[in-house]
């Protein structure tokens, strides 16, 4: 048996083998995060969502690279400093998921939809966006989620994606 050469090899083979165990719980390629200050609870199409938070460009870069799991009402919001026209991609991102382009107010702009590990830039917003809102794939269309939709995001988090 050859010894994994990297991290990520060495994670997935844990992960294998742990599932492999009959162990009940997914493996993370890399967990959530755990510091409470970066999560927030959203009202999203009248249900609560947990939301971690990427205002930071390594968090945006990161986002949810290398998961194996995201909890049915929790997804990652990314805000940025400014309004422009946002392009996301799914590389190594191994859940399918919902793409919600926001308005700086929180207008839903469109809904697009991430294919797991594509590794191609191009899922877009349709217009200069300030956030972005990652849920598991199908949560828009279950939850009546759509264009023209508002988010109540608070000015304190807005003001968040400054680096």
């Amino acid at each position: 048996m050859t010894r994994p050469t990297n991290r990520l090899a060495a994670a997935l083979a844990l992960g294998l083998a742990g599932a492999g165990a009959g162990c009940s719980h997914r493996a993370e390629l890399h967990p959530a995060a755990s510091d409470a200050a970066q999560k927030h609870e959203l009202q999203v199409a009248g249900r609560t969502v947990t939301v971690e938070l990427a205002t930071t460009q390594s968090q945006r870069d990161l986002g949810l690279m290398h998961r194996t799991h995201l909890d049915s009402d929790a997804g990652m919001l990314f805000i940025f400093k400014d309004d422009q026209p946002r392009t996301f991609w799914m590389r190594n991102t191994f859940i399918p998921l919902d793409i919600v382009f926001l308005d700086a107010d929180g207008t839903v702009q469109n809904v697009a939809h991430g294919e797991p590990l594509v590794e191609t830039p191009g899922v877009n917003s349709l217009r200069a966006a300030r956030m972005v809102l990652e849920l598991n794939a199908g949560w828009s269309q279950e939850h009546g989620l759509k264009p023209g939709d508002k988010i109540a995001i608070p000015p304190a988090l807005v003001s968040l994606g400054q680096e």
